[in-house]
């Protein structure tokens, strides 16, 4: 792999990375509105975050290996 094929995978990876954490933050603030303390709703929304970004490294899983 190339310098540059790796720099465009930490870029997507920091992308991706950063739509998880909003997606967290969605889970959270959905939590909050429905009423769950602070706690709970934390944990919400790391389960979101991390349920999403585990999506997202399988998905780059598949589709890095097909593209090269």
């Amino acid at each position: 792999m190339s310098t540059q094929n790796l720099l465009t995978l930490l870029l997507a990876l920091v992308t991706l990375a950063a739509v998880s954490a909003i997606a967290g933050l969605i889970g959270y603030n959905v939590a909050r509105e429905g009423g769950a303390p602070v706690s709970a709703a934390i944990g919400r929304g790391s389960f979101v975050f991390f349920s999403v970004m585990t999506l997202f490294i399988a998905l780059l899983a598949v589709l890095v290996p097909a593209l090269t």
